[in-house]
């Protein structure tokens, strides 16, 4: 997996890797405890061996919008996703070079600077895009350096790279090292200096300034995966969009009152206009009088990503299990692999329970349980931001539509 990016106000600090998920929908719980854990803001994620018959409800997150590429051919394994917090207003962002297994999206800030934020997988296996990727990453990585925007380029290169910089490894192939000349030709900065897997660094952190990336951790494997997910920060100013929302609170709405008022209507008069709409604007407005009287405000917070099923031991124990690898730096130890088993037992546990009882009511509360199904088969699509004709982002409802 790639990114992340915490908030405050209109500076946020990105950062993120999590490769080779292996299948993301079979541990999405528990990757879903370890972005709530992180309270991360951009996640990328490589190998996600996600496929057409995985439709975006089964791999979104609550206030992300997603970015998807899926492996464009026949075979199994690849894919890379990107997830940013909405309320960052990332724009999909295609580069002129078609890399098949890469996603970008970009993030404009109050000065209208972009930062482009990619995630790429190349694959190690020439049978399946031919040798040419090992020149098409190149090329990329070329197509950014004459850009005119920063950008941060993460994901699984699988360079067998054992020291950064290889310029002493007799066993760097001439593909690893035309690589690192091109990042070298273009002044880039690759931030991962420790062994993502084994013994290897696989997993690069590219960026186009040597200091945008600070505090970048090992935070050893998450779940199966045989890669180590990695945590960094990167300072981002950006727009902020208010993500509270005032709405009623029917709950806890007066309804003996709201009856009173109702009986004392004269729905005869009220109804006696020539038109329908025009009946219709006097009875609505006769609701609009009983929900502002009688009903309470409520506000929702849009931002939250706590889905209804985890309990925040589940959480702890995701928590205690990285807190556990930094101690031990080592996956195959004793207490890594303990406090590994309690957290996907507490992940597990949660929501098989939360759905067992779901589905033991369902005879006197199909309400929840449909509308828990439904959320695990619908994907929110937000409309927007938009760029306008001057390449300005437009963010207000009326102008998006006026700017289509």
């Amino acid at each position: 997996m790639t990114g992340i990016i915490k908030q405050n106000k209109t500076y946020s600090e990105l950062v993120c890797l999590y490769p080779n998920a292996r299948s993301l929908i079979s541990k999405f719980d528990l990757f879903t405890a370890w972005v709530l854990n992180y309270s991360l803001d951009v996640i990328g994620v490589t190998e996600t061996w996600a496929t057409a018959d995985i439709i975006d409800s089964e791999l979104a997150l609550a206030a992300y919008d997603i970015f998807r590429q899926d492996r464009p051919v026949n075979r199994a394994g690849g894919g890379v996703l990107l997830y940013v917090k909405n309320s960052l207003q990332p724009i999909v962002y295609e580069p002129s070079v078609s890399f098949p297994e890469q996603i970008w999206c970009n993030i404009s800030s109050p000065s209208a600077d972009t930062i482009l934020i990619g995630v790429c997988y190349r694959t190690p296996n020439s049978d399946i895009f031919g040798t040419d990727n090992h020149d098409t990453i190149r090329t990329l990585l070329n197509e950014m350096g004459t850009g005119k925007h920063h950008f941060v380029l993460m994901g699984d290169f699988n360079y067998s790279i054992i020291h950064w910089p290889p310029l002493h490894e007799d066993s760097c192939s001439l593909d690893t090292r035309q690589f690192y000349d091109c990042l070298d030709d273009n002044f880039f900065s690759q931030h991962v200096s420790f062994s993502t897997r084994k013994d290897s660094i696989l997993d690069l952190v590219i960026t186009d300034e040597p200091d945008m990336v600070s505090d970048l951790t090992d935070m050893g494997p998450l779940g199966t995966s045989d890669h180590h997910a990695m945590l960094w920060k990167l300072p981002v100013s950006h727009i902020l969009i208010e993500s509270k929302r005032s709405v009623y609170d029917y709950s806890k709405a007066d309804v003996e009152a709201i009856r009173q008022y109702l009986r004392m209507v004269n729905w005869e008069d009220i109804l006696a206009q020539p038109s329908i709409e025009e009946n219709w604007i006097a009875f609505s407005r006769v609701l609009f009088d009983v929900e502002t009287k009688y009903v309470l405000l409520k506000q929702m917070h849009s931002g939250k990503t706590k889905p209804m099923w985890m309990t925040y031991k589940a959480v702890r124990a995701v928590e205690h299990k990285h807190s556990v690898y930094q101690k031990y730096r080592n996956s195959a130890h004793p207490a890594c692999v303990k406090a590994n088993r309690l957290a996907s037992k507490a992940v597990r546990e949660p929501r098989r329970s939360f759905e067992f009882k779901l589905a033991r009511n369902i005879r006197h509360d199909k309400k929840s349980f449909f509308a828990y199904a439904r959320s695990n088969t619908r994907c929110k699509v937000k409309v927007g931001p938009v760029l306008n004709d001057n390449d300005r982002l437009v963010t207000d409802s009326s102008e998006m539509a006026g700017s289509v």
